[in-house]
């Protein structure tokens, strides 16, 4: 059984690119809990796994982490005895792989690919756990990632915090792929995607030794991408044909001081990533005052909130599950 990692930064394809590998027999691709980014803040309440108590407590968890998950595993049902069989020792990391397994036996795949892709700052613990997954590092303009963010209730709203975190999330993956073999690690250009799928999805077919299947570009009928789309608003375009045209529209709905304060701080991964300038360098911004960074993040909290509440209540209604489960982990102790 292999282990497939998508790595990047929301709004960048991931969910496209994972419901177009679901399309293939040898690759499981759910919806993810977001296990690790959700367990591994508090799991010291769990207090010593080796404590078989502590290990079942954190094992039910997790598998209720997943009935609530917004999109739901159908046909599948684990019990913390079908984990326990499985671990190879006693850690979240192995927890998370074991349902992962699971899952993909329990639909006959050779392949379980995760699209968290937080999962990326886990890289030095997945390594050491030797679950040695392929990375998928899919990206995307920054640019037009911004853009995508301020029109969903999830990650920042101003261009400033955008461009920091899309500048760390390709950092990261930058690092990653120095890190591991070149057998491990498959770059994909959002815009490369949208354009030429089948290229793109055969490309990588080639390179996981698994043989391509048209039944990718047909993602959008599949029972897996109608669920996503139903799941919330930031998904609808998932149970549509690819959009080909969902490219460099930030050139136009990006306000000049947007792009310029974006420019500035991810200035060197949009180059080396290939994607042109609208700034002249010598204009773009050097230093931030504290004074402007005080605004900044008064403007994002401000937005966050607009956006929260102008947010279709019935996604939020499905979220709320999984959200409070989530609150209620913090306050947990064994």
């Amino acid at each position: 059984m292999k282990y497939i990692q998508l790595i990047g930064t929301q709004r960048s394809g991931s969910n496209l690119l994972r419901l177009m590998l679901n399309q293939l027999d040898e690759v499981s691709a759910p919806h993810p809990p977001h296990i690790l980014s959700i367990f591994l803040p508090v799991l010291s309440n769990y207090g010593n796994l080796n404590n078989s108590k502590n290990l079942n407590y954190l094992i039910l968890d997790v598998i209720e982490s997943i009935k609530l998950n917004p999109i739901k595993w159908e046909n599948f049902s684990i019990s913390a005895d079908m984990i326990k069989s499985k671990l190879k020792k006693p850690s979240i990391f192995q927890i998370f792989s074991s349902i992962y397994e699971l899952y993909a036996e329990h639909l006959d795949s050779k392949f379980w690919l995760c699209k968290s892709l937080t999962n990326m700052n886990y890289f030095n613990q997945i390594e050491k756990e030797k679950l040695n997954p392929i990375y998928i590092y899919i990206y995307r303009d920054g640019r037009d990632v911004d853009l995508s963010f301020k029109k969903t209730i999830i990650g920042p709203k101003h261009s400033y915090f955008t461009a920091k975190k899309w500048l760390n999330d390709q950092i990261i993956c930058k690092k990653i792929k120095t890190n591991v073999s070149r057998s491990r690690f498959i770059s994909v250009k959002y815009e490369d995607l949208i354009l030429d799928p089948k290229k793109i999805l055969s490309g990588i077919c080639e390179k996981i030794k698994v043989k391509y299947n048209d039944k990718v570009l047909d993602y959008y009928k599949s029972e897996e991408s109608k669920a996503s789309a139903l799941a919330g608003q930031m998904w609808h375009n998932l149970s549509k044909p690819i959009l080909k045209n969902n490219r460099s529209k930030f050139i136009k709905s990006l306000k000049k001081d947007e792009l310029k304060i974006f420019e500035s701080i991810a200035i060197k991964p949009l180059k080396n990533l290939g994607y042109n300038l609208l700034n002249n360098e010598n204009d773009l911004i050097t230093k931030f005052s504290d004074l402007d960074i005080e605004r900044y993040t008064k403007a994002n909290s401000e937005i966050k909130l607009h956006t929260y509440k102008n947010a279709n209540k019935k996604d939020l209604i499905q979220m709320e599950p999984f959200e409070n489960f989530k609150k209620t982990l913090a306050s947990k102790v064994f």
